[in-house]
């Protein structure tokens, strides 16, 4: 690969500690990849020895990077478990509990972006998203069902990795490499209406807890979006907010 053209107004070691980040950002790094040697990154950018440990310095404070005596450095894992809140971890809440949790792919497709989707992404309207629905289980029983928007190569990705045993952001970190940066929550109560209230096994008349999320990378771009309906008489939404 070659190397960026640097930016001027930035001191040189940051210069190539960028370069280098957007690479691991963009997987060309990926995790577990070692990086060129020393000696390789002064030949390609044109810099010193010590401009090099600079960067390199600053990818390791960063967490990005780890650096093995004898050996080199190396691109480090995304956490295993993100932590952006339990709804982002929902199977392993549930598991840990000692419940039996899964889902059921309802249908995979491609639709234009809703209205929420265009606005959570910033994309324009009419944009093409594919959409995969899933069904969760908690031992047995229908408890949520929601749907993810995004491009077709992020969802064929999450889908491979399999949905109906992993939460969406556990799969963007631990398996795709994604670094993230927050995650956008906003939760509403609604009536199920009839579509859910079949899949949920309840009365279309019944509340259903709606919490819409939006993870974003550390470069804040918005990643995907997605819709989950919570049945009301079986789930509750906590969070603790400190100052």
């Amino acid at each position: 690969m070659e190397a960026k053209a640097p930016t001027a107004s930035l001191p040189l070691f940051a210069q190539v500690e960028s370069a280098l980040r957007q690479r691991i950002l963009e997987n060309c790094l990926a995790a577990g990849d070692k990086l060129p040697s020393e000696l390789e990154l002064e030949r390609e950018f044109g810099v010193s020895r010590i401009t090099v440990r600079q960067a390199l310095s600053a990818l390791h404070a960063g967490g990005f990077i780890q650096k093995i005596n004898g050996k080199g450095s190396f691109v480090t894992r995304p956490n295993e478990l993100p932590r952006l809140g339990g709804l982002t971890g929902f199977y392993e809440h549930m598991r840990a509990q000692g419940r039996k949790a899964h889902g059921r792919t309802l249908s995979v497709r491609q639709v234009a972006a809703p209205a929420a989707a265009v606005e959570a992404l910033g994309i324009e309207p009419g944009t093409v998203l594919t959409a995969v629905t899933t069904l969760r289980f908690v031992d047995d029983r229908p408890l949520a069902v929601g749907v993810t928007y995004g491009p077709t190569d992020l969802i064929q990705a999450l889908q491979l990795e399999d949905t109906e045993a992993n939460d969406v952001m556990t799969l963007l970190e631990a398996r795709l490499g994604f670094r993230l940066r927050s995650t956008h929550i906003e939760t509403s109560a609604m009536r199920a209406g009839k579509t859910r209230a079949r899949q949920l096994g309840i009365g279309e008349d019944e509340p259903v807890l709606r919490i819409r999320f939006t993870p974003h990378d550390v470069m804040d771009r918005p990643l995907c979006y997605s819709e989950l309906y919570f049945r009301g008489d079986s789930f509750s939404y906590k969070a603790v907010i400190k100052r």
